[in-house]
């Protein structure tokens, strides 16, 4: 028989504003060894969900905003080209905070619909590291991330806020860009902890997919959001 992904609370981060994000919190074991983006809408009996947790966010100036999700199988989100996935919407508890460290709940429950799968990709025991600092870029409008792109322990995830620096280049990161989620590397980083982007820096970076080849960009880190290294410090193996 074949192994069947067990129903699991996938921990999400919070992203966004005017359009919200959840990425994965990932760590090297089943059922959680996946990388994954969302775009979604927010819904609560509450009211306009979405404003709710941007003026919370507005208000008390927090960085971290975390999902609890109800149980359910990631691979779900995801369905073959042409098919609908069996999952496109769930409930959950937005936190302010990390909801496993102290947070603080502030829409019990939330109702997440999922617009966009932007990235899902399963960890490789044995992907190659990349020879320099990867992210994948998401976002729309005037909200634009870099979230690390992770694929081995030990590893990190982490996500910024950032701008484009006028220049040459012009506006290439476009919402039809961003929607697919682009894999960009940054020149001069190397691929660990140390090395990641931080408030103030401005970096060059360029397309490795998913994004016009042979252009340089110059990207402004205007606000560190999340940063993780703990949980995916090691490979673990569920018994």
């Amino acid at each position: 028989m074949p192994d069947v992904e067990p129903r699991a609370t996938h921990g999400m981060v919070v992203m966004g504003e005017e359009t919200v994000y959840l990425s994965h919190m990932g760590m090297f074991m089943v059922p959680h060894a996946v990388q994954n983006v969302l775009e979604v809408t927010l819904r609560s009996a509450a009211g306009d969900a979405r404003q709710l947790y941007v003026d919370d966010r507005r208000t008390t100036g927090t960085a971290v905003y975390t999902l609890a999700p109800e149980r359910f199988r990631l691979s779900d989100l995801v369905a073959p080209e042409g098919q609908e996935p069996k999952l496109t919407s769930f409930t959950g508890t937005l936190f302010r905070g990390h909801f496993e460290r102290g947070g603080t709940p502030i829409l019990d429950p939330v109702t997440v619909d999922v617009q966009r799968v932007v990235h899902f990709r399963r960890f490789v025991h044995d992907a190659p590291r990349p020879g320099a600092l990867n992210y994948l870029a998401y976002g729309k409008g005037n909200e634009l991330f870099l979230g690390h792109w992770i694929t081995r322990a030990p590893d990190f995830d982490h996500h910024v806020a950032v701008r484009q620096v006028p220049g040459g280049a012009g506006d290439v990161l476009t919402d039809d860009l961003l929607r697919k989620g682009p894999r960009l590397e940054i020149a001069g980083r190397a691929d660990r902890p140390e090395d990641r982007l931080h408030e103030s820096d401005q970096v060059t970076v360029r397309f490795l997919d998913g994004g016009p080849a042979g252009i340089d960009l110059r990207l402004a880190v205007e606000r560190e959001f999340y940063e993780e290294e703990g949980d995916l410090a090691t490979e673990m193996h569920a018994h």
